[in-house]
């Protein structure tokens, strides 16, 4: 799933990533992935790919359900749709939402207020 975050942004992807509990992976054709647990095992998991653009944020979200099942290649059991992408993809975006407008003040954030509305505190199960 992908999705743009219009600037301007509080804070760097990375930071933002990392406020959100997504740990960084790796670099990858001008993007960085960051995964994020989903329990205490290594899978499933969430994987996003998200770059710094025209001054908001790119993230191309996804599940990993278990890790690549032929030796050499990244091929993975992903889900790119579904209610949990969804669900995570909703987060991303509410909070990004809410640290712009908190950090930034007034100005763009406060334009854009009356389209997000202040995500829900999510517990450790959910």
């Amino acid at each position: 799933m992908n999705r743009f975050i219009p600037g301007p942004l509080s804070d760097h992807a990375r930071n933002l990533m990392r406020r959100l509990g997504y740990g960084e992976q790796s670099k990858f054709s001008g993007q960085t992935a960051f995964i994020k647990r989903i329990s205490g095992s290594e899978f499933p998991r969430f994987h996003a790919y998200v770059e710094d653009k025209d001054g908001g944020l790119q993230v191309n979200l996804h599940l990993d359900q278990k890790a690549a099942s032929h030796e050499g290649t990244r091929a993975h059991a992903g889900e790119y749709e579904g209610p949990l992408v969804e669900q995570e993809m909703q987060y991303i975006v509410a909070w990004v939402m809410h640290w712009k407008q908190t950090e930034l003040g007034t100005g763009v954030a406060e334009q854009q207020s009356s389209k997000v509305t202040k995500p829900k505190k999510k517990g450790l199960w959910g």
